[in-house]
C-alpha cells in the first residue's frame, strides 16, 4: 500500500510494487514524480528525509538535509548581519533530496534512479495536468514568480497563474532527470548541474557556491522515540522538529488526558523545545512551508516514511534553468526561530514518522504544512492511538492550529467551534491545517488514509493485481 498527496504519484509507486519492487522503491518513484507535479512543494532544489522499519529490528533513517552555505554562516557571525529574508537568493541552502533518493535506493531498494525516475521524466517531458494545490500556490505567489525567468514561463504563462486542468511541460526538468537517470545524483553536486546552480547563485547574489555543493553527502540518522498508548512513536532528531511531537506525546501520556485543552498545552510545550514559542508574547515567526509526504508498506513488511520539501511555496522563488525549478529557501528557518545562520544544517519542519508495537511496525505517518506538521502529527496520532480511529477517519477529523501569540484557529466541525466560534474561519496561515498520509498494518492486513485537504490517494496493491 502507498499513500501520497497526488493520485498519479500513488499509482506510479503502486506500479513499482506490482513489478516486485519494495516500499522504498515505490516511495522514491512517487517522490520523483511529485518533484514534477507538485513543484510548489518539492523539487531537485529541495531536501528530504526517510525513516524505514522492517518486519524486525529497529528503525533506521537517512538525512538528506543540505547545509547552510559556508559564506552565509560566516556572514551570520558579523555584527551588521541582517536576518535571512523569507525568499530570494540569501535563503539558498544545499539541496539534499536527490542524493538521498540515490543513497536510499542503493542501501535499501531494488531498483535504480533510472527506473524510479521514469514516470517523472515522462510527466515533465509530455506534460501534466495542474491540480488545485499547484494552481492555488501559483496564484498566491504570482508576484514573486513573475520576477523569475525560470518559474514565470512555467507557472505564469502569459502573465497569469496556471489554472486547474491546464497542461504544463517542463523540458529543462526532464533533461535534468535524464542526467540523473544515466549518471546518478552526483552531477548536482560536482558536475555541470552543480556548476549551473553555483553560477545562478552568484548571478543573483546568493551565498551558495560550488564548494558547498561538493561537500554534501547523505548521512545516517539515529531515530528517537517515546512510548505512547502501548506503542513506540519514532521521529527524527534535529535538525527536524521530531522532538516537538515526542515531547507533546510524552506530556499527554503522563497526564492521561487527550482533550483539546490538553492537546493545546502539549503542542505549545512541544514546539517550545524546538525554539518555536507560540505563547502570548513569545517569539515565533509565521512559519511558511510547503512539503510533500509519502507513506508505503510492502508485502514483506518494510515500512517507508519519506518526506521532501523546498520549504516555502516554490522555495526561494529563484529558479535555476538547468534543473527547471527553484532552490529551497531553508535558511529562512533561522529567522523564524530568531537564530543567526551558523555552520551546519538549518532548522527543519519536515518530520517523517512511524509507529511500532512490541517491536513490530504498526503505522507509517507524516503530515505536511510548515509549522502545522508537528501539530498535525500530534492530533492524528492521538486520533489513531488514543481514540482508536481508522486511518482515514483519523486523517479526515477536523483539526485545530495554534498560531503565533497563542491564538487558535479550527476547522468547522471541531469541538472548539462550539465553544469558541470566533476561531473558525481565522486564517491558519501557510500550510493550512496540514496534509496527512498514513498506512497501518495489523496482522498483515493493511489500511490507509490520505488527506482530502491535499487531494491525496491511497493505492492498495493486492496479490495478483
Amino acid at each position: 500500500m502507498i499513500a501520497t498527496s497526488d493520485p498519479r504519484a500513488s499509482e506510479a509507486g503502486a506500479e513499482v510494487l506490482r513489478e516486485g519492487g519494495n516500499a522504498l522503491d515505490a516511495a522514491v518513484t512517487a517522490a520523483l514524480l511529485l518533484l514534477v507535479v507538485e513543484p510548489h512543494a518539492c523539487g531537485m532544489g529541495g531536501d528530504a528525509f526517510v525513516l524505514l522499519q522492517g518486519p524486525s529490528g529497529s528503525p533506521v533513517a537517512l538525512d538528506g538535509c543540505g547545509a547552510i552555505p559556508a559564506a552565509l554562516a560566516a556572514a551570520g557571525a558579523g555584527d551588521e548581519f541582517e536576518p535571512v529574508p523569507r525568499t530570494g537568493a540569501r535563503t539558498f541552502t544545499v539541496p539534499g533530496a536527490m542524493d538521498l533518493f540515490e543513497t536510499a535506493l542503493a542501501q535499501y531498494g531494488t531498483i535504480g534512479l533510472d527506473r524510479a525516475s521514469a514516470p517523472a521524466r515522462q510527466a515533465a517531458r509530455e506534460g501534466f495536468g495542474v491540480r488545485a494545490s499547484l494552481a492555488a500556490s501559483a496564484a498566491k505567489m504570482a508576484a514573486l514568480l513573475a520576477e523569475d525567468r525560470v518559474l514565470a514561463p512555467l507557472y505564469l504563462p502569459g502573465g497569469r497563474p496556471v489554472e486547474i486542468g491546464e497542461v504544463v511541460r517542463n523540458e529543462r526538468l526532464a533533461e535534468a532527470l535524464d542526467v540523473v537517470a544515466k549518471e546518478g545524483a552526483r552531477p548536482l553536486y560536482e558536475g555541470h548541474l552543480a556548476d549551473a546552480i553555483a553560477e545562478r547563485s552568484q548571478e543573483v547574489g546568493g551565498y551558495l557556491d560550488i564548494a558547498d555543493l561538493r561537500a554534501h553527502a547523505t548521512s545516517p540518522m539515529t531515530p528517537i522515540s517515546t512510548s505512547f498508548q502501548g506503542t513506540d512513536v519514532w521521529e527524527l532528531p534535529p535538525p527536524t522538529q521530531g522532538r516537538a511531537v515526542l515531547t507533546a506525546l510524552a506530556m499527554l501520556e503522563e497526564g492521561g488526558r487527550f482533550d483539546t485543552d490538553s492537546l493545546i498545552d502539549a503542542i505549545t510545550a512541544g514546539m517550545l523545545v524546538t525554539g518555536v514559542d507560540f505563547r502570548p508574547g513569545g517569539r515565533a515567526g509565521a512559519g511558511r512551508g510547503d512539503t510533500t509526504y509519502i507513506a508505503a508498506i510492502d508485502a514483506d513488511g518494510l515500512g517507508v516514511s519519506l518526506i521532501t520539501s523546498v520549504f516555502s511555496e516554490f522555495g526561494s522563488t529563484v529558479g535555476v534553468d538547468a534543473i527547471g525549478g527553484p532552490l529551497q529557501n531553508r535558511a529562512t528557518g533561522t529567522s523564524v526561530i530568531g537564530e543567526r545562520p551558523r555552520p551546519g544544517k538549518p532548522p527543519h519542519t519536515t518530520i517523517p514518522a512511524l509507529v511500532t508495537r512490541d517491536g513490530a511496525l504498526s503505522h507509517v505517518i507524516g503530515v505536511v504544512g510548515g509549522y502545522m506538521q508537528a501539530q498535525g502529527q500530534i492530533q492524528v496520532l492521538v486520533n489513531l492511538l488514543a481514540h482508536g480511529m481508522a486511518p482515514q477517519d483519523a486523517v479526515d477529523a477536523p483539526r485545530f492550529r495554534v498560531l503565533p501569540g497563542g491564538q487558535l484557529t479550527a476547522e468547522p466541525g471541531h469541538e472548539l467551534a462550539a465553544r469558541m466560534p470566533e476561531v473558525v474561519g481565522r486564517d491558519p496561515g501557510n500550510g493550512g491545517f496540514g496534509g496527512c498520509q498514513v498506512v497501518r498494518t495489523v496482522g498483515g492486513s493493511l489500511s490507509g488514509g490520505s488527506d482530502p485537504r491535499r487531494g491525496g490517494a491511497v493505492v492498495h496493491v493486492r496479490s495478483g493485481s
